[in-house]
């Protein structure tokens, strides 16, 4: 089943144990600074789950790359 996920610095769950078997997975990364409380409140409503890359705060350049490799390691894409 497809997946949401949001990066939030805050998050206590990791965006790698937050995949298990999903078929596909949808991934919003906020701009620099975070996300509004309301934009991120709306993307929970919408049932994205908010997930971490760890304690490091990256840039919004880099976060969505990060977060694919990160994915793409654990799920097998890369050997």
């Amino acid at each position: 089943a497809p997946i949401g996920l949001l990066l939030a610095p805050a998050a206590t769950e990791s965006v790698v144990t937050a995949v298990g078997a999903a078929a596909s997975i949808s991934l919003v990364v906020g701009p620099e600074g975070g996300l509004e409380p309301a934009e991120h409140l709306l993307a929970t409503d919408m049932g994205y789950r908010p997930v971490s890359l760890g304690p490091r705060i990256l840039r919004t350049e880099t976060a969505g790359l990060a977060a694919i490799a990160a994915l793409q390691a654990t799920s097998g894409d890369m050997h």
